[in-house]
């Protein structure tokens, strides 16, 4: 699908259909413009000619990022399509790709961290997922942490989304839940989230949350605060 724009002049996404059997679940890639006019990708999906070119038109790529152990399918092909972007892959990621292992790995002092803030999130090796915040929009960029399945065409896809409690509200699926490893360490993680001023959280699949959107990151996350079962 064609870039649309989030914020104005600042941010932009794009989605695609990928099956999972019989499930088509929508990915999105996100991109953001730096204060240098550069561009931080996000997540990137496949590229058609028409949308390699769309995005050539916003500014330069500068950084392509694979945010978790999960969303690398089309990361390597990106790279490939603009060769003068630096990509930087998830920890961990290397092992499941070792085509990717001379490629930095994310981490906290990367060169646009003054302006997409990031979070490691512990407890849940399963992703070993990083997300950002961008303090001038409001907007944190999430990747498989949350969820929020909407009005979606596919009876399939809202069923489930029922099933593991991300209908229609932002929160952790309850297969991602049993993958946590470290409660605590995901508690700890999370904390920081909780205390930004969240206008807009971007996720890389179905929704993006504006409404409420602070509000529904912390019910996201109030299981956490509850005693273990």
């Amino acid at each position: 699908m064609p870039l649309s724009e989030v914020v104005p002049g600042r941010i932009w996404c794009s989605e695609q259909l990928l099956a999972f059997g019989p499930i088509q679940l929508a990915t999105r890639m996100t991109l953001v413009r730096l204060a240098d006019g550069g561009l931080w990708v996000h997540s990137p999906i496949r590229l058609s000619d028409a949308l390699r070119e769309e995005v050539a038109r916003l500014g330069e790529v500068r950084y392509v990022v694979a945010p978790n152990k999960g969303h690398h399918l089309f990361f390597s092909a990106f790279l490939a399509a603009f060769p003068h972007a630096q990509g930087w892959i998830a920890p961990g990621l290397a092992e499941k790709r070792p085509d990717l292992a001379h490629l930095p790995v994310l981490r906290d002092d990367t060169p646009w961290a003054s302006e997409l803030v990031p979070q490691f999130i512990e407890g849940l090796p399963l992703l070993n997922e990083t997300v950002w915040f961008h303090a001038p929009s409001g907007s944190l960029i999430l990747t498989d942490l949350l969820f929020c399945v909407g009005p979606n065409p596919s009876w399939l896809v809202r069923t489930l989304g029922r099933l593991l409690g991300i209908y229609g509200k932002l929160g952790m699926s309850a297969t991602m839940k049993l993958a946590v490893k470290d409660r605590a360490a995901l508690a700890a993680s999370v904390a920081p989230l909780l205390r930004l001023p969240v206008g807009r959280v971007i996720l890389a699949h179905d929704q993006i949350v504006v409404d409420d959107a602070k509000v529904q990151l912390s019910s996201a996350f109030a299981w956490l605060s509850t005693a273990p079962r």
